[in-house]
């Protein structure tokens, strides 16, 4: 990413790298200190419209340097997207999903459950991470991201209308619900 951006020397390439990284933890720590009190909707609503509007102007940036009309500056920006959509991912969908899964699944197949889910998260990871490069040739850096930001604005509709929202409930009261058949939405209410 930060070679399409301009970054043309390794060590460029490696301190956006840095950067990046030290934004993942850092926010990381903003979502062990806010998720409990805002709300797990909350957290994934901000965190995929912070990723949107990364993905959307990085994939504006890219474009720019595709057409070869970018300036040094777009590079930065680039870098500052990409801090954008890493901490928009690491304050909210990173932890979230793992608290959600654990909070949902019913106590007699909870196992199975979190197997399920562990594996649904890296079967997706691994086919982000498997397709990106094809996606790269196929509609180029622009429409990769274009198409990540279309992702993340289709996860922002999921969590309105299907992810419960169980912040302060507990975990029986969950079981109650979901043992009496109410809509996965409705458990946490």
């Amino acid at each position: 990413i930060f070679k399409m951006a301009g970054f043309t020397t390794t060590e460029q390439q490696m301190i956006a790298t840095l950067v990046v990284g030290l934004t993942f933890m850092f926010a990381t720590f903003i979502a062990v200190f806010t998720v409990d009190k805002a709300g797990r909707k909350p957290a994934l609503k901000i965190g995929f419209s912070v990723m949107a509007l990364g993905t959307l102007v990085l994939g504006y940036c890219l474009m720019q340097f595709d057409n070869g009309t970018a300036s040094s500056g777009l590079s930065w920006l680039s870098v500052g997207m990409t801090m954008m959509c890493i901490a928009g991912y690491a304050m909210s969908a990173a932890p979230v999903v793992w608290i959600l899964c654990s909070e949902i699944q019913p106590l007699k197949c909870r196992d199975f459950g979190i197997t399920c889910s562990t594996t649904t998260n890296w079967v997706s990871n691994m086919i982000i991470g498997a397709t990106f490069l094809t996606l790269l040739d196929s509609i180029g850096a622009a429409g990769t991201f274009w198409l990540y930001t279309a992702l993340n604005i289709a996860f922002i509709g999921i969590t309105f209308w299907l992810i419960p929202e169980t912040k302060n409930v507990t975990l029986e009261h969950i079981e109650r619900k979901l043992m009496a058949g109410e809509k996965l939405r409705n458990i946490g209410v």
